[in-house]
């Protein structure tokens, strides 16, 4: 049997190799952390990109006029607390699972908390028995889910377009989904004027960038990806619409295991003094057949939907939630519902 390496001195080629796998801060910043010669093989996290929030601008042909948005971009943390955090609170239980957090970094440097799966809701405080006060990144596990970007308008309300970015240093860029028109701009310092990327007549709803191109649906499903030369090129043709209901179903797309999902959410509505539920379907990209495929399940998944960004989260890494769900903040009923399955 071959010696064991000390976890310490483990070959450099090895540490490089990890290290050029880490795609995060959080992530970098762990690594760094373990001992000096893991930290002198990893440099420091460096983006290279403009500080959040930024500004563009964007032109609408009727009225013929311009105006700013400003985007923020927040980090969704799942914060594990050490084995012994509250132990002795069976109040606190479901916490020493830990948290799921989104933290927005203001200009001044200093985080704010806002809800995960609400775009204007600020956490102001919350009890001490159930989140600590201070959170020791040295004990606590963190892992970085997902980036989420708002917009807002110049009064500060939230904007409803949809926004995705692009940090890729081989293109970075922002393309908005606005009025059902495909926008894009350059990701940089200065301020940008947003251009129309699509000529044609289609309704966009939503967009994402997954593997360094852009991906957006439209209300009939029919699906593009958008490469740097601004090309657009089919992916997925309509899907079948629910003969089941008239109501105008919501689509969210959402990078999942490598994987891009198309979430269609029928809203709760009333109807003769009766309250008909959310109504979800799921689909995945099958890029080869250039169709999108139902699911019958979630594999496995969480789905987190909120109305203008969504994402995904392995349901092993989170216990104390249900399995193949999805979790969803309604509009119209405040709160934070599941749906099981689909």
């Amino acid at each position: 049997m071959k010696p064991v390496v000390p976890w310490n001195n483990l070959p450099t080629d090895l540490l490089e190799a990890v290290g050029k796998r880490l795609k995060t801060k959080t992530d970098v910043s762990r690594f760094r952390a373990i001992c000096r010669s893991w930290r002198s093989s990893v440099l420091p996290f460096d983006q290279k990109q403009p500080r959040f929030p930024i500004r563009i601008m964007m032109k609408f042909p009727f009225p013929v006029n311009c105006f700013f948005l400003t985007i923020t971009e927040d980090t969704v943390y799942h914060l594990v607390p050490p084995p012994n955090i509250n132990s002795d609170d069976s109040a606190s239980t479901s916490s020493t699972r830990g948290w799921v957090v989104r933290l927005r970094e203001g200009e001044s440097g200093e985080p704010s908390m806002l809800h995960p799966l609400s775009s204007s809701f600020h956490i102001k405080r919350l009890p001490k028995s159930v989140f600590p006060k201070l959170i020791n990144l040295l004990e606590f596990r963190v892992f970085e889910l997902a980036k989420t970007y708002t917009m807002y308008h110049s009064d500060h309300s939230v904007s409803s377009y949809r926004v995705a970015i692009s940090l890729s240093p081989d293109w970075p860029a922002i393309m908005v989904v606005a009025a059902g028109k495909l926008y894009h701009c350059k990701l940089g310092p200065d301020i940008e004027m947003c251009t129309r990327v699509d000529i044609t007549s289609e309704v966009f709803e939503d967009v994402i960038c997954f593997e360094g191109k852009f991906y957006a649906v439209c209300h009939n499903g029919t699906a593009v990806v958008v490469d740097p030369s601004l090309e657009m090129t089919l992916i997925a043709s309509p899907i079948s619409p629910d003969h089941g209901s008239s109501v105008h179903c919501i689509k969210n797309l959402v990078q999942s295991l490598g994987e891009i999902i198309l979430v269609e959410r029928y809203p709760s509505r009333m109807k003769q003094r009766r309250l008909f539920p959310v109504k979800f379907r799921v689909y995945k990209l099958n890029a080869v057949e250039r169709k999108w495929v139902e699911m019958e399940g979630l594999d496995g998944r969480i789905l987190c939907v909120e109305n203008l960004y969504s994402f995904s989260v392995p349901a092993g890494d989170f216990p104390g939630c249900q399995r193949s769900c999805i979790y969803f903040s309604d509009p119209y009923f405040p709160g934070l519902f599941i749906r099981k399955k689909i």
